[in-house]
């Protein structure tokens, strides 16, 4: 099974874990179930660039016929479908932060998700965003600041080395006897 690194900054407090597609998909579909109305696109620090593809319906994660759909309904109303290699999910990313919108002034907690994937070939990154539309004014801002601060949490971590990840030190390093 492939795992991947699920990097997490939540008011500035940063996490990583492991993660396979069961969790991925889970995550966000459990996301898409929340916030139906949750905009598709890709994320490129470099070019500075954001591109909304539209809304997101479903997205599954399938190591064994490696594979990855988003479906997605265009501004237009066609619909689309995005497709990746699985084996190309290098890491995902979620970021949540209380946040207050200036025009009411009332404190809400507004998160994004992030799906990288890296082609081997060429070694380009392709980062894809899911963030609700309607709990904030400019949710694309938020998509552009969120994802400046979450981009490298998680990056340092790598769960394919082999090995125990806990030691107890009054057991043998794999869990066996004394």
């Amino acid at each position: 099974m492939k795992s991947f690194t699920h990097g997490m900054l939540f008011n500035f407090q940063e996490a990583a874990r492991e993660m396979f597609a069961r969790d991925i998909n889970r995550k966000v579909n459990d996301y898409l179930a929340e916030y139906p109305q949750s905009l598709f696109g890709t994320i490129d620090l470099d070019s500075e660039s954001i591109y909304v593809y539209g809304h997101l319906r479903q997205a599954s994660f399938d190591e064994e016929a490696d594979r990855c759909e988003f479906d997605y309904v265009a501004a237009e109303g066609e619909q689309g479908v995005e497709t990746r290699p699985y084996e190309e999910l290098l890491i995902t990313h979620e970021a949540g932060f209380d946040i207050i919108e200036e025009e009411d002034g009332s404190p809400l907690y507004y998160d994004v998700l992030y799906v990288t994937f890296m082609d081997d070939a060429t070694g380009k990154e392709t980062t894809y965003f899911i963030a609700d539309e309607k709990r904030v004014n400019q949710p694309l801002a938020y998509v552009g600041e969120y994802w400046r601060q979450v981009s490298e949490v998680g990056r340092d971590i790598d769960f394919q080395m082999s090995g125990c990840g806990k030691v107890d030190l009054g057991k043998s390093p794999c869990g066996g006897g004394k």
